[in-house]
């Protein structure tokens, strides 16, 4: 039995030793709370990238003294239940894997919440009985509805910090709440015989980016300003200078082929302001054109005078030939009447003759009667 127990302690201590030697990164990692569950799918997630080893303390410091590394600071956190991770992964790198892939489990009696745990409201699915008594004694309000027990209100069960209790990790069991995040802890990394604790890996890679960039931006600009040439600052520094040669040219007048196009325009723009400011005609040529137009004007309303009253004239004659012309139809229409008059007494008379001889005609046929 001793030999069989010390033949798998050596097999084992050579696997370790090969590995040291192979990878660059050896990271050593607590296993505390962590369930076995959780190890086979992190050795999943990590096939291909890196090995995890679980192994006595004794027989992984035996093998990392045997390896080509300088074990000894690394062996001083080699202690109680931990893991060996061999990759070549960065070691930074690793640590946020690790952490980002943490898994959930249920809480036991005296864990510490590293969150606030809640129940929330809602049907449990827990027929009333004896679960309905745990319910209440984690503090939550609970109450039958149907043929289950129903929740009433959501339920801070523990604070971040504090320690589970038993009340409350049986009624989050029974509710099937896994509230705790557990994963490989990182003590630490050995990297070219450099040691990184894990309060030096646990970056936020978000920040870290942010600072370099604002690193990058400071730096760039102090050379910039100090006229220090880089590759990143040669073109700016190369434009700045042909711009500032270009104004020092157009204050001083000097014709070149990257100024000319700029004297042209310049000089346009002033023959445009100067044209807009001089008026067309000077102010003592307009004064004579006017001073000779008064006269033309003047002739012209002499002439316009003349016109009116040989028009009124005009407009006179005809209203006299008119009236001519009235009179003369009237004369006319006079001599007609006495005309008609004169020929009107004839035929009178012959009618006042023909009147009488035929009353003498009567008057003779009744007397021969008689």
């Amino acid at each position: 039995m001793t030999h069989h127990i010390l033949a798998w302690k050596q097999k084992n201590a050579e696997e370790l030793k090969a590995l040291a030697n192979k990878y660059p990164v050896i990271a050593v990692a607590s296993l505390t709370n962590f369930p076995a569950s959780l190890s086979q799918v992190l050795r999943k997630k990590l096939a291909g990238k890196a090995v995890i080893k679980v192994s006595k303390t004794r027989v992984i410091k035996r093998a990392l003294d045997e390896s080509n590394i300088d074990s000894k600071e690394l062996n001083d956190y080699v202690k109680e239940s931990v893991a060996v991770i061999f990759t070549s992964m960065n070691p930074f790198e690793l640590y946020a894997f690790l952490k980002k892939n943490k898994g959930s489990v249920s809480a036991k009696e005296g864990s510490i919440a590293t969150i606030d745990i809640m129940v929330p409201a809602g049907d449990t699915g827990l027929p009333p009985g004896p679960a309905l008594s745990d319910l209440k004694a984690a503090g939550l309000q609970v109450k039958v509805q149907g043929a289950t027990i129903f929740i009433a209100a959501d339920k801070v069960v523990t604070k971040k910090g504090e320690a589970v209790t038993g009340p409350v990790a049986g009624t989050l069991s029974k509710l099937d709440i896994k509230p705790l995040k557990v994963g490989l802890n990182v003590i630490v990394c050995y990297e070219d015989k450099e040691l990184f604790k894990a309060d030096v890996l646990d970056i936020d890679t978000e920040v870290v980016r942010a600072n370099f960039i604002k690193a990058y931006t400071q730096a760039f600009n102090l050379a910039f300003n100090a006229g220090y040439f880089t590759k990143e600052t040669v073109p700016l520094l190369l434009g700045k200078a042909f711009r500032d040669a270009k104004a020092v040219a157009l204050e001083g007048k000097v014709l070149s082929p990257e100024t000319i196009e700029q004297f042209i325009a310049m000089a346009t723009r002033q023959a445009n302001a100067l044209k807009t400011s001089i008026p067309d005609e000077p102010a003592e040529a307009k004064a004579e054109e006017k001073a000779k137009e008064k006269p033309a004007e003047e002739a012209k309303a002499e002439e316009v005078k003349e016109e009116a009253p040989a028009e009124e004239a005009k407009e006179e004659k005809p209203e006299a030939k008119a009236e001519e012309t009235k009179e003369e139809t009237k004369e006319e229409k006079t001599e007609e009447k006495a005309e008609e008059v004169k020929e009107d007494k004839p035929e009178e008379k012959a009618e006042e003759k023909t009147e009488e001889k035929a009353e003498e005609k009567t008057e003779e046929k009744t007397e021969e009667k008689k």
